[in-house]
């Protein structure tokens, strides 16, 4: 398998040292998802050569962030507390960047699928995956002044997304109930230069609303103030029923197969040639897990039942055109992803919804979690290796490189590969567990080995952005998503050990 990967400047860990910082244990036993914690899945000590780091003999640091390396007497490396410490630092030092708000996690944009000469757009997107992200790390036994920067993070990045809220103009006369507008945001908070262009993409969405209120909500918010019954009873009625989506005036409508959310927020736009309405299963899935954390699983299945029979439609379309999606077309052999072209996005989110939001994944409405297994650990040609994971242990996605199918991975697929992997290990059955072990263990050697000498993982392509740029994404976003994989990885660990050290 050819592989091909896309980074910048990494740094490089001996080989020796890995060899003796890290022990030998392997996942095993499975813990209950529960929402909004770091719990991840449930690990055991093991006697076999598996690559998992032995963190209940990690000494922690007195001071943060460090100038030098973290030296033990014997001359070795504490990597895992180290790069969670470097890769806070680093997102504590884009605070002071002058080109953006106070709490802003920031998004760039590049005309160049390699993220290369991207630049800087004002977007609010990028704050509540991070702030999210970031919140599990509060549950390590990290030094108070970490999570003191931690906390800070977090507190300014609310006072961000708080101050782009916006009132809705909605006001449907054919739905009732619904006579004043709630809270609602954009995805560019201003435009710059390309005023014009980004305006037609620039409506309020329930992307950013829903991840936005999620972040609301974690902080301790009563999110329902802001809406004039609830904030789910409010979106529920930016479902499109029945309706006749246009992706692109060019391009014929495609009837909708399920009751699902629009993206935009707004029903009608006057300035628009046509109707703006579009139907995009990964931003359903980001409101199943806002929906799940607002719901019981009987009314959440009540309320927004074709949710998910679309996110299990997608799930399936996904595994049945995996050996031949080529990125960053599309992966389903149809259009209902636009704005995220890579499968391991989706499966992070469908995999979040459940492990974070408590999304059921048994009874009659439900998420078929299988299948999203069934993805990330293919081996479509049988060769011992996972189709979508380097022997290096990074992730990614195959593209048409010089007319050769070719594998191409970097930081961003690789941490969120793995945090679906995490998310759903509770869920495998006895065999994939063990295919999930070496897989786990690969990516987090590759991601402690290719951090940043400044703390950070590397930009990646991540979302579509309006023309002439056309490709989103930033080193904040892959950070924060890299340090999601550590958190969970490590409380977890920290937690069997001491469990095993009881019996």
């Amino acid at each position: 398998m050819s592989v091909l990967k896309r980074q910048k400047s990494v740094f490089v860990i001996p080989c020796l040292l890995i060899v003796f910082v890290f022990c030998v244990i392997s996942i095993g036993a499975s813990a209950e998802g529960t929402n909004l914690q770091a719990s991840g899945i449930g690990i055991d000590l093991g006697t076999d050569d598996d690559f998992l780091m032995n963190i209940d003999k990690f000494e922690y640091n007195t001071t943060y962030p460090n100038t030098d390396r973290d030296i033990d007497d014997d001359g070795l490396m504490d990597t895992f507390e180290y790069s969670i410490e470097e890769g806070i630092s680093y997102l504590f030092s884009t605070r002071t960047d002058p080109n953006r708000l106070r709490g802003e996690s920031a998004i760039f944009e590049s005309s160049n699928m390699n993220m290369s000469n991207e630049v800087y757009r004002k977007i609010n997107f990028g704050t509540p995956f991070v702030y999210h992200s970031v919140g599990f790390l509060e549950n390590l036994p990290l030094n108070r002044s970490i999570l003191d920067d931690i906390d800070i993070m977090r507190t300014d990045a609310i006072s961000f997304m708080q101050r782009h809220r916006e009132c809705d103009e909605y006001d449907d006369p054919d739905v009732p109930g619904v006579d004043t507008g709630g809270a609602v945001w954009r995805y560019y908070y201003a435009f710059g230069d390309h005023m014009l262009l980004r305006a037609l993409f620039n409506i309020p969405d329930i992307d950013d609303t829903t991840m936005i209120l999620q972040a609301l909500y974690e902080h301790g918010e009563n999110i329902d103030d802001y809406y004039p019954t609830t904030a789910t009873d409010y979106f529920i009625n930016y479902q499109l029923r029945d309706a006749f989506i246009t992706h692109n005036a060019l391009v014929p409508p495609v009837q909708l197969q399920y009751n699902n959310f629009n993206t935009w927020t707004y029903e009608e736009i006057q300035s628009r040639i046509y109707k703006l309405e579009d139907y995009d299963v990964v931003v359903n899935a980001n409101v199943l897990f806002f929906y799940s954390t607002q719901l019981n699983t009987s009314d959440l299945q009540t309320q927004i039942p074709e949710v998910f029979d679309y996110i299990n439609y997608g799930i399936a379309k996904m595994n049945e055109n995996r050996q031949k999606a080529i990125f960053p077309g599309s992966w389903t052999g149809v259009n209902i992803s636009i704005y995220y072209p890579s499968p391991f996005t989706f499966t992070f989110f469908v995999s979040r919804a459940y492990k974070d939001g408590g999304a059921p994944i048994t009874g009659n409405q439900s998420i078929n979690i299988n299948k999203i297994n069934e993805y990330i650990l293919a081996d479509d040609d049988n060769d011992g290796q996972l189709d979508r994971q380097s022997t290096d242990g990074s992730w990614g996605n195959f593209e048409l490189i010089n007319g050769t199918k070719t594998l191409v991975t970097n930081d961003l697929e690789t941490a969120l590969a793995t945090l679906s992997l995490l998310n759903i290990y509770d869920t495998l059955n006895t065999s994939d567990k063990v295919i999930a072990n070496a897989a786990i263990d690969n990516a987090i050697r590759f991601l402690l080995e290719n951090q940043n000498p400044d703390g950070s993982w590397d930009s990646a392509f991540w979302g579509l952005a309006p023309p002439p740029t056309r490709y989103s994404g930033s080193a904040e976003i892959t950070t924060g998503f890299v340090l999601e994989v550590l958190a969970k990885y490590h409380a977890t660990r920290s937690k069997t050990t001491s469990a095993v050290s009881d019996q």
